[in-house]
């Protein structure tokens, strides 16, 4: 039997390295950690072979007197805790003691330090662990941190690193994080003599964020503010109609950490629900600021992983917040139109009265001529139909002589252009309604559902036995709809209400292309429940459609509605439901700056 001993000091340290030293990221970013926790303003970064043969970090923090630093290459060396209590407070970003120890076990480093005030600067040379040297050199304050030869005592190690691309791609990555987590610091980053990242301090993220992928892309971002008793989110995420495919720009900080931290992505996922396409991943930055003592950062060497003692409530101001940030959108967005008056509903105006308006007079007061709306040949068929309003000048006592043109226009049957207090929108009217019908019924399905609306004589459907199975199978959420539907015979059904809606819809097809929807696994997402899926194809189904004419009720109607729901913005499948044009690029366009 083999007898117990205590390993050589020099495979310890190999051991602790393997621990925190993975790859050439986990150098990078180990230096970085320290440098920003000296209160770097400006911090450089140069690789080579994606670091595998050189990463350099300097920085202009307050560097170290000569002692400080030789005891810095001791193992459980660290300025940054003094006791165990302060385990429970961790407010910096390196903390351990392991780092720099374990990076020279398993490198060759340089460290050239200087301390604010004057002192004298030190470089010290460390060999696989071993220091062999220390000298006074001049240089101005601030740490330069030289590695080189990464794993050249451990081949093992470095054979089982990815290639290049691959390393150099996770290097990028935890630079990125760490430029968007410290925007008060300056950034410059080359890999051989190709220059990376070169980014001046930032005074917000949109402003970080620009510099890295320009103002267009800042544009698909919406800003994410919440604070609840313990725990505040900011931050930006994407518009759901921008998102694309794929695992995208995620990320997460804690406290200003970078994190690995899927539940929590998770969590902002779900605050997209009902707005995504299948397959769609947004882009986020999230950061989440919380009692230091609900945080747990000992979780892991490399300090990729937290511990939160109230993940829950975390998880769930996430969801909230991004779900608020969604539901605003653009708040100058929100139309602002005169009283439509319900009463009466008017033909639509003639050419001449459309000049009128366009050139700024008021019509003559005088009445439509009635147009059957059905009619091809008819200008209602356009969906132009006008209605009485009032307005401002509705206040006066010549009732008649104000009577204008409305202010909300039905464009090509398909959407609806209206004013907003700094420009316009255009509201697809398909779009729009889904949102409404899926907020409806998504509320009768998990709460109290309306009743339906009864038939004179029930209506018998022959399905498929797809269809017919799947009807079986959803009978009770379909019943929630307002559907009172019974077997009657082989394959069929008989409808004998269908839901209350406020426009005329075919239910009977509706409920068809319901079933056929249900009936592929394709068709819904992995991310829905079965209620949101039931919601968001019916709602589809039975939303208002591109070509219909609406009047001027159906449209201020529609207007209300979508505003007064939770995401008014974009439709169930990720698509945009509103598009703003401001005012100042109707005015640049016009040459009026």
């Amino acid at each position: 039997m083999a007898s117990v001993h205590v390993l050589p000091e020099g495979v310890v340290n190999k051991i602790a390295a393997g621990e925190v030293v993975e790859r050439p990221s986990s150098v990078v970013k180990e230096l970085v950690d320290n440098a920003l926790d000296a209160a770097a303003s400006r911090v450089e970064i140069t690789l080579e072979s994606a670091g595998l043969e050189r990463i350099t970090v300097a920085d202009d923090g307050f560097g170290m007197v000569r002692d400080d630093a030789v005891q810095a290459f001791e193992r459980h060396a660290t300025s940054k805790i003094k006791a165990a209590g302060d385990l429970d407070r961790i407010e910096t970003l390196g903390f351990r003691g392991e780092a720099l120890p374990s990076i020279a076990a398993v490198s060759r480093v340089t460290l050239e330090t200087a301390p604010e005030g004057g002192g004298e600067a030190t470089r010290i040379r460390v060999d696989g662990g071993e220091i062999a040297s220390v000298e006074p050199i001049a240089r101005g304050r601030g740490t330069t941190v030289d590695v080189r030869g990464l794993f050249f005592n451990t081949p093992a190690r470095r054979k089982f690193l990815k290639t290049h691309s691959t390393e150099q791609a996770n290097n990028v990555r935890r630079m990125l994080e760490l430029a968007l987590a410290r925007l008060e610091v300056g950034w410059r980053v080359t890999h051989g003599r190709r220059g990376i990242l070169d980014l001046p301090p930032a005074r917000t993220l949109p402003e970080r964020l620009t510099s890295l992928h320009g103002p267009a892309y800042v544009n698909t971002l919406l800003p994410m503010g919440d604070s609840a008793s313990t725990v505040t989110v900011r931050g930006l995420v994407q518009r759901a109609a921008a998102a694309g495919a794929g695992r995208r720009r995620q990320f997460v900080f804690v406290n200003g950490r970078p994190v690995d931290a899927s539940e929590l992505v998770r969590a902002a996922l779900s605050g997209y629900r009902s707005t995504l396409p299948a397959g769609a991943r947004p882009d986020l930055y999230l950061f989440i600021e919380i009692d230091p003592n609900q945080v747990d950062v000992n979780v892991h060497p490399s300090k990729r992983e937290v511990r939160l003692r109230s993940g829950a409530q975390v998880a769930h101001a996430v969801e909230e917040a991004v779900r608020a940030a969604l539901g605003a959108g653009h708040v100058a967005a929100r139309p602002v139109r005169p009283h439509i008056d319900r009463v009466a509903e008017t033909g639509p105006p003639d050419p001449g009265q459309l000049g009128l308006f366009l050139s700024g007079r008021r019509a003559s007061p005088r009445r439509a001529p009635s147009v059957d709306p059905q009619d091809e040949e008819s200008p209602a068929a356009d969906g132009a139909i006008a209605g009485r309003i009032t307005g401002p000048e509705a206040e006066s006592t010549d009732v008649i002589d104000r009577e204008v043109l409305p202010s909300v226009w039905q464009l090509h049957n398909r959407y609806i252009l209206a004013q907003t207090t700094t420009g316009v929108v255009f509201i697809d009217q398909h779009s729009a309604h889904e949102r409404i019908l899926y907020e409806e019924v998504i509320g009768d399905i998990r709460e109290e559902p309306r009743p339906g609306q009864r038939l004179l004589f029930p209506t018998v459907l022959h399905l498929t036995p797809e269809q017919f199975a799947t009807w079986e199978s959803y009978r009770g959420l379909i019943q929630r709809l307002g559907f009172e539907v019974e077997p009657f015979g082989g394959d069929s059904i008989a409808i004998s209400a269908v839901p209350a809606f406020r426009h005329a819809f075919d239910a009977e097809t509706a409920l068809a292309d319901l079933l056929d929807d249900l009936s592929d696994p394709g068709a819904g997402s992995a991310d829905m429940n079965q209620h949101e899926r039931v919601a968001r194809l019916f709602a589809c189904k039975a939303a208002i459609k591109a070509g219909q004419p609406l009047t001027q009720t159906e449209m201020g109607e529609v207007i209300d509605r979508l505003f007064a729901t939770e995401l008014p913005y974009d439709d169930v499948h990720g698509r945009p439901a509103v598009v703003q044009i401001a005012l100042e690029d109707l005015n640049r366009q016009f040459g009026r700056h």
